[in-house]
């Protein structure tokens, strides 16, 4: 008797240390989740955070023509920077990021380092090297608002979609080099010049 009651004392103790054990293993688990979730939110808290002062340095500064040609989708038709309001609100598809925050932070780090430093607002944008723009993404924005004659469309595939019509930039920007290892980008300059050459002048897109 002695014996079964040391061994069902030794089993119950098995089972509440098992119990507690379990218990243990739950609140650990809970606790994990919770600072799981905290430290989730606060990275998007930090993440909105960061873009809304990006957002207040991009609105305060001139962001150069390039630039802003090929974030056009946070700009409105006049040139300004839209409400950072319907920026977080932009459909997914209209943005190159999952979330339209993370593009007006790519662009604030673009416009960075053009400076070298956070611009303060109201500062005049870099000349030289450091401030030199984008000849491709330019030329690009020209090309958009020019008749392209049909032979050319069909020289450039790439540049076009199934109706003949200029890709957007940023859709040519994603498109891989090709076999022989020519870029897409480079092609839109090689094409503005041809263009160029049969019209004689410059392009000239009226309200730009």
């Amino acid at each position: 008797m002695s014996l079964v009651t040391i061994e069902g004392t030794t089993i119950r103790s098995r089972a509440t240390v098992a119990r507690k054990w379990n218990a243990s293993l739950v609140t650990v688990a809970a606790l994990v989740a919770i600072t799981g979730c905290g430290s989730t939110t606060k990275d998007a808290d930090s993440t909105s955070a960061g873009a809304d002062q990006d957002y207040k340095t991009l609105d305060c500064v001139a962001v150069p023509e390039d630039l802003r040609w090929e974030y056009s989708y946070l700009y409105d038709a006049s040139g300004q920077l839209k409400p950072l309001s319907e920026i977080k609100s932009m459909p997914v598809d209209q943005a190159r990021a999952e979330d339209p925050l993370n593009d007006v932070t790519a662009l604030y780090k673009e416009l960075e380092s053009r400076y070298g430093h956070r611009p303060a607002c109201g500062e005049a944008y870099p000349k030289g090297a450091s401030g030199q723009l984008n000849i491709n993404v330019l030329n690009h924005k020209a090309l958009s608002c020019a008749d392209i004659p049909l032979d050319l469309v069909q020289k450039y595939p790439t540049l076009f979609d199934a109706v003949g019509r200029l890709k957007s930039w940023n859709s040519i920007a994603a498109t891989p080099a090709d076999s022989a290892g020519g870029d897409p980008t480079e092609d839109v300059t090689s094409l503005y010049n041809q263009v160029v050459s049969r019209l004689g002048h410059p392009i000239s897109c009226s309200g730009n």
